[in-house]
């Protein structure tokens, strides 16, 4: 939540690599949609090369400086209490990390 967002990814990652360093998984495959699409898109950019052998980003939420930057777009004001509020300097560079 908010100038933490990035644990999200990361822990995700952590994961997948305990899995396969422990032998549990030799491959992996990744699904999400929307928010968990974001997830996706933003495991695959920040982990190592080779750590997801498969992704599927459903209707992936991965544009989310154009879409939290609007307060017209429905569903964007409330989500802020998630996210933070990217048109305040301190969580807009934040979100553009990932």
């Amino acid at each position: 939540k908010y100038l933490a967002k990035l644990n999200t990814f990361d822990d995700f990652i952590s994961c997948a690599k305990h899995l396969k360093e422990s032998g549990i998984a030799n491959s992996i495959a990744i699904e999400g949609r929307s928010a968990g699409g974001l997830l996706i898109g933003a495991s695959m950019n920040r982990a190592p090369p080779g750590l997801f052998d498969v992704a599927v980003a459903g209707v992936p939420f991965v544009d989310v400086m154009t879409t939290m930057c609007d307060p017209s777009i429905p569903l964007t004001v409330i989500e802020w209490e998630e996210w933070g509020n990217p048109n305040e300097s301190k969580y807009f560079d934040y979100i553009l990390s990932y």
